[in-house]
């Protein structure tokens, strides 16, 4: 029996089909106007119909993600208008497997948060840069809570104003605020041209213009703390992410203070004004970061039996640069 040979023919050239034209002079493949058209209607098809698919998905289930899906614990999303980055984070899978994106996610003043205009600057950079912000000041949000009880715990939260030193636009800041409304947050920084227009939000928060690398920053502090907080309590200065020499003028501002006070740093990178540190660090044979925060606790911060220091990583923080030093001052 003798059997066919079938034959295959060439396909639309794609170089023809999406430039109109083709640079091979030997191409095989069909060079066809009609074919071409034909197979650009199927495309503009298929991507209509995908779209139409995913609105009606995000309809349905606030974010993509259908409310039945949901892991027990993390709330539905809810309405509003609100960036893309935000919208996807809330229906992601992040805030199911990350405690502080879930914290976020239940937290009550959320909706408020979200459907505040002022909020769209803050709550609109791309999806990573989010999730990190986001642990980042949650993980400062704990680490608070962890000095707080290093000095008494319940009813300190009234008593304590916040100093977010160099806040930047105030992520942290406003998580702070939020989160912990008895207490009163000042926010630094040496920039004051920023939009932190979101401040107004919340009446617990505030900022003032200060570099706090000048030699003037620890009177001009006791000034701003002095018409925030009446009467004088608890000053915790918190700094998230400060690079080099701002960690050691953030311990400073701590020693210096008078009367009750802590310290939540978390330290970024070194530059180029401590070359010692990395070099030092390369002939331990151990991380040039974590030989930085070691630094900064046992020799920035004051020692004696009156203090308490700790330093500690925390995981759940989405950056390579997760460590935490707290330090209290006691009544």
């Amino acid at each position: 029996m003798e059997h066919e040979t079938s034959v295959q023919k060439p396909g639309l050239c794609l170089n023809y089909c999406h430039k109109g034209r083709c640079g091979w002079r030997n191409c095989q493949f069909i060079h066809d106007e009609e074919e071409r058209q034909r197979h650009l209607q199927r495309v503009q098809v298929s991507v209509t119909a995908s779209r139409s698919t995913a609105s009606s998905s995000e309809t349905r289930g606030g974010y993509g993600v259908q409310p039945d899906n949901r892991d027990e614990g993390v709330p539905e999303p809810p309405p509003g208008s609100f960036p893309a980055s935000m919208r996807y984070l809330l229906g992601g899978e992040s805030v199911r497997t990350n405690p502080y994106l879930k914290e976020f996610a239940a937290a009550a003043w959320l909706p408020e948060m979200l459907s505040a205009p002022e909020c769209a600057s803050i709550f609109g950079v791309k999806g990573k840069r989010l999730r990190k912000e986001l642990s980042e000041a949650f993980g400062l949000l704990h680490a608070c809570i962890r000095a707080l009880r290093k000095l008494g715990g319940d009813g300190l939260e009234g008593k304590t104003t916040i100093v977010d030193l160099c806040c930047g636009k105030g992520f942290s800041s406003l998580v702070l605020a939020c989160s912990l409304p008895a207490a009163r947050v000042l926010a630094v920084d040496s920039n004051a041209n920023m939009d932190l227009s979101h401040f107004k939000l919340r009446s617990n928060l505030e900022f003032k213009e200060m570099n706090i690398e000048s030699a003037e920053a620890s009177a001009q502090l006791a000034a701003a703390l002095g018409s925030v907080a009446s009467p004088p309590g608890l000053t915790l200065f918190v700094g998230v992410h400060l690079c080099g020499m701002l960690s050691v003028h953030a311990a400073r501002l701590f020693s210096k203070m008078q009367g009750p006070a802590a310290l939540v740093l978390a330290p970024c990178c070194l530059d180029k004004r401590l070359p010692g540190v990395k070099m030092r660090a390369k002939r331990l044979g151990i991380c040039p970061h974590m030989y930085w925060c070691l630094c900064l606790l046992m020799e920035e911060l004051p020692m004696g039996p009156e203090y308490r220091r700790e330093l500690y990583q925390d995981a759940d923080v989405l950056s390579e640069r997760n460590s935490f030093i707290v330090a209290v001052k006691p009544w």
